[in-house]
């Protein structure tokens, strides 16, 4: 018996083998984590839905049911009312639930603002939030204080909803010193 025909068997057995593991791999799916338990839900907010609110400066206020990250968030337009006149970007309080956005409103208007549609709110823990459309009215009376709109939401002066340098919505000071 001679060496060669065994080892042109070896060589044969070794390229199918291999063959064969790429074929495998070719099938394969990366792992996918799956977070159990439910997306976040809006739990309440300011104005309440449904509700008629003075025109002037408000503060919209979302308040989730679960911790959230502060840089995705989604608010728009909705089809069943006019969106309110907004800063581009809301703010995340320091409880991690609570998102506020200044807004200016006109007297005795019909809102609608649709939150979440494009999903983009999430849970720290990935989960994305449920679709919400929040609407509310004004009426004549107009607020014209941004502390009487704070006020109005239920939120202390320290809830400031404008955004500044160092605050990436987690509470950071307004008044702390520049990095």
């Amino acid at each position: 018996m001679t060496r060669a025909p065994v080892a042109h068997v070896l060589i044969a057995a070794c390229a199918l083998a291999a063959s064969a593991a790429r074929a495998q791999a070719a099938h394969e799916v990366a792992p996918v984590t799956v977070i159990p338990g439910p997306g976040p839900s809006v739990k309440s907010t300011y104005p309440a839905a449904g509700a008629s609110v003075p025109g002037g400066v408000v503060i919209l206020k979302l308040v989730f049911d679960q911790p959230m990250t502060a840089d995705a968030w989604a608010y728009g337009r909705s089809a069943d009312g006019d969106v309110p006149d907004c800063l581009a970007k809301p703010r995340r309080l320091a409880d991690q639930r609570t998102f506020v956005l200044l807004c200016t409103l006109a007297a005795n208007h019909a809102y609608a603002v649709d939150i979440n549609a494009a999903p983009r709110f999430a849970s720290t823990l990935g989960r994305s939030a449920k679709p919400y459309t929040l609407k509310f009215s004004t009426t004549a009376d107009i607020t014209s204080g941004l502390h009487d709109a704070l006020s109005q939401a239920g939120l202390a002066d320290a809830d400031d909803p404008i955004m500044t340098w160092g605050d990436d919505g987690k509470g950071v000071s307004q008044t702390a010193a520049a990095p």
